[in-house]
Formats: C-alpha cells, structure tokens, sequence
C-alpha cells in the first residue's frame, strides 16, 4: 500500500469515525451473554489487542510486514467472527495511534474485520481436529494480504475516484502487497503455532467453547 497517510479529512470527522469504530467493537466484544463481560473474557480480549498493536508497531519499519492479519485469522477462527471483528477494530485504532490516524482506519479497519470473518468461516480448513496445518494456514495467509491490500486500496477513491488512477495505485502496490504475502507466511511458520495454542488456551480460562460449524459465530 503506497501514499494512504497523504489522505486528508477534517480531525473532526477522524475523531468522530473512530469513536463509532470504537463503540462497534466494544459491542461485538461484550455484547451478547454474560460470560463474554466476565473479567477474564476481558482481560484476555484486551490483552490480544495489546499483543497484536505491539506486534504492528515493532513490526512498523517493515513495509507491509505484520502480524495482525495471520493474527486476526486465527482469532476468527477460535473466538468467532463477533468478537473477531471487536478485536480487529480496536488493534487497528491502538495502533495506529503510534503510526498515524486518518480516514484510511476506517478502511483498515473494515479490511482487517473481513479477515477475521473469513476466519471464523473457513476455519475447518486450516484447522483440523483442533490441529493447526500450518501449510494450509500459509496459503489463507498469503491470499488474505492481497485481499486487505485491496480493500484498503479503496480508500485511494476518496482523493480520486478515476478508475485508471486507482487501477494504476494497484499495480504500483503489488511489490508491497507480495511483501504482506510473504510476510504473512513466514508469520505463519515462526508464530502460528504459538499463537493458536494461547488462543485455545484462552477459552478454556474464559468459559468459552467452539462450535463445531465453521459459517456460525464459533463462541456460545
């Protein structure tokens, strides 16, 4: 992704986005039963944010290398596509806090929660048994890039809307959007197992199950 930080919008309009970016995701977290406002449901939701935000910003002076999107992925597939988008949210708003804010949160945002929907809905296929597959875990890893890439490319139109600006913003972005990819499935080999493993951890502290069907909200 090339140039996003050059799009302008009043502060105003920022600040009031991200208090409703920030208002859906306290929603989608703790809304729903009890046991998701249960202190240790919470602590875990929030220490996830903590961990992926940190994750992004160490990772910051790396073009497009991150953990959030492999993160993200596994977090919809354990946790559902309810709380994975919660999450989502407000790692994309923490963390852009220490790497700028603008109109294209909202898109990062809305890119990065698509990512944990597709999680929690394909999940049965980089998830067997409870058994992560990694290989299976690098190809999601290295699709997703480009899909996030895509969607946040969107926000380009704001500035310009022509279709031969933005198709040319795409190409230009492709040696970026191949680094997200690559990035995503060394991420994968080094740090998908661990973070499966806390993940699935995690429920079991919080009360919380999987479901066994991959297209529902995968916590009751």
């Amino acid at each position: 992704m090339l140039g996003l930080h050059a799009l302008t919008a009043p502060p105003e309009a920022v600040l009031i986005t991200e208090i409703l970016l920030v208002c859906t995701a306290l929603f989608s977290l703790f809304g729903g039963g009890a046991e998701n406002r249960d202190q240790r449901a919470v602590l875990w939701a929030f220490g996830i944010v903590g961990v992926l935000s940190l994750g992004r910003v160490i990772l910051g002076p790396i073009p497009n290398v991150q953990p959030v999107t492999i993160g993200l992925l596994l977090v919809g597939a354990t946790y559902g596509a309810r709380k994975g988008i919660g999450i989502a949210i407000l790692v994309t708003v923490l963390s852009n806090i220490f790497l700028g804010t603008g109109i294209w949160t909202l898109f990062q945002a809305g890119a990065w929660s698509v990512i944990a929907v597709g999680g929690a809905v394909f999940t049965n296929h980089f998830i067997v048994n409870e058994k992560l597959i990694i290989g299976r875990l690098m190809v999601f890893g290295f699709i997703t890039a480009f899909i996030f890439d895509f969607l946040v490319s969107l926000s380009v139109l704001i500035a310009d809307p022509t279709p031969s600006v933005f198709i040319a913003y795409l190409i230009t972005g492709i040696p970026f959007d191949l680094l997200h990819a690559a990035g995503n499935m060394v991420i994968s080999i080094i740090l998908g197992p661990s973070m499966y493993s806390t993940l699935s951890r995690s429920l079991s502290s919080t009360n919380l199950k999987i479901r066994s069907v991959a297209n529902e909200s995968r916590i009751e």
